[in-house]
């Protein structure tokens, strides 16, 4: 397990004997399902403890940590545990958390999920690896601006000998690094009583050749981001992009009034997933950057006609219709995917293609994982968690939710583009209106804004 090191100056959490046993006595028979509050509490009572050190339960050590052995699942798995959390099937790999979510549906890979507090985080999960990862912690907040506390067990020092339980934080998006690590996925204890933090919800289009955006409810009031001369729009998570008709990238993070960052010009093309901006250049060359805005760029590759990201996965479409597709960090060694491709779209862990007879084909897991065919007639595509969006090349927009055989549910008809984005589908017409649904696929649709050329939706 390689675990960034950092030091931080802690205040221990001291409990007398007769609180200690009581607690005890408390975890050995809760009263009720345990929140993901109750969580973090029993989480936090331990900053700065090593790894056999007398916990805040009275006992020695976290589950093995004694043992000594790198003990951030220790810790975690202590926590659930003492907490009447079922963890059969966690071990002291930080991996196991990942193959737990897995078994008991609780896992989340999506940018788009809002994590709740008591959620295990899996930083850097080794994909070819079945149930190994580097490091695993608990969220112990979940703020409306879209960053997490997180505490980790054996984190800092040398090695697990001087290591202690600390916190960290940052963006709480699946792809953002904290600490120096990737947030590969989100996991929820099975039965945990709380509930996760709503998520915010962006509306952005390009109309009149402005960038105009809302953020929060279908019916909140429109902000002119970007005042005309705009190419292109881009949104994910707090962070906004746009790319100006003379080539020229800008970027903002934050909320709606925050400052402009010019990023890089002759560009042709951008794309924003999590802490990662990646831009595809007139020359056909591609480059990626992560990090805060003022980071460097780091090349990827050249003959590229599209580029596209999300999480931990970089995708690039060819000049010559070939799709290749790298996951980790950006020095990582790409995985040849298939030919005859038109267009690409990536969300969590499906890739998805447009192939040229419009046919449409989604993979889900590893880049080795086989194809799913789909649907034909394709005319645009979209991929957002576990739901998947087409135009049809009648204009008819059709949605399916779930796995990659579930049915096609259709929308609306009139369609040029379709959005999506958490539980929120968007439709830009051919005649330039806009409309929103939120909730299920049979939701009602709000009428949002005419005159429109693109359509960008996003959740944080």
């Amino acid at each position: 397990m390689s675990v960034k090191l950092i030091n931080r100056a802690l205040t221990a959490v001291a409990m007398t004997s007769v609180a200690a046993a009581a607690l005890a006595t408390l975890a050995a028979s809760p009263a009720a399902a345990a929140t993901g509050p109750d969580l973090a509490n029993l989480a936090s009572a331990n900053l700065g403890k090593h790894y056999c050190d007398t916990n805040s339960l009275g006992g020695r050590g976290f589950e093995s940590s004694c043992t000594p052995e790198q003990w951030c699942s220790d810790f975690a798995k202590w926590v659930w545990r003492n907490n009447g959390v079922n963890v059969a099937g966690l071990t002291p790999e930080s991996g196991s958390f990942y193959t737990y979510g897995t078994n008991n549906g609780t896992l989340h890979t999506s940018s788009e999920y809002v994590p709740q507090v008591g959620d295990a985080v899996v930083f850097n999960y080794h994909t070819n690896e079945v149930g190994n990862a580097d490091h695993v912690g608990l969220v112990t907040q979940s703020n409306a601006n879209g960053t997490i506390q997180v505490i980790n067990g054996n984190f800092g020092g040398s090695g697990p000998t001087t290591s202690s339980v600390q916190y960290s934080s940052g963006t709480g998006r699946v792809g953002n690094l904290i600490a120096g690590q990737r947030i590969s996925a989100f996991v929820t204890a099975v039965g945990l009583g709380s509930a996760p933090r709503e998520a915010i919800g962006r509306l952005g289009v390009v109309s009149g050749g402005a960038v105009l955006l809302k953020e929060g409810n279908l019916w909140a009031d429109w902000v002119n981001e970007f005042g005309g001369n705009v190419r292109k729009l881009e949104i994910d998570g707090n962070r906004i992009g746009v790319l100006s008709n003379d080539g020229v990238l800008h970027v903002k993070e934050g909320n709606l009034w925050a400052g402009w960052t010019d990023q890089t010009g002759a560009v042709a093309d951008f794309r924003l997933s999590g802490d990662r901006i990646g831009i595809l250049r007139t020359d056909g060359t591609v480059a990626v950057k992560e990090g805060n805005l003022w980071s460097g760029w780091t090349e990827q590759m050249n003959n590229a006609r599209e580029l596209e990201l999300a999480g931990n996965r970089i995708g690039v479409l060819r000049t010559d219709g070939t799709v290749t597709v790298k996951e980790g960090d950006l020095w990582a060694g790409w995985v040849e995917q298939i030919g005859g491709v038109r267009d690409l779209e990536l969300a969590g862990n499906r890739i998805g293609i447009v192939r040229t007879d419009n046919t449409l084909a989604v993979k889900e897991g590893n880049l080795w994982a086989g194809w799913t065919e789909q649907i034909g007639g394709v005319a645009q595509a979209d991929l957002s968690g576990d739901r998947i969006g087409v135009v049809r090349t009648d204009g008819v927009a059709t949605v399916k939710e779930g796995n990659l055989w579930a049915g096609w549910v259709d929308q609306t008809g009139g369609v040029s583009e379709v959005q999506l984005a958490g539980n929120r589908i968007g439709v830009l017409r051919t005649d330039g209106t806009v409309a929103v649904k939120e909730g299920n696929l049979y939701s009602s649709w709000v009428e949002e804004i005419n005159g429109v050329t693109e359509l960008r939706l996003t959740q944080y």
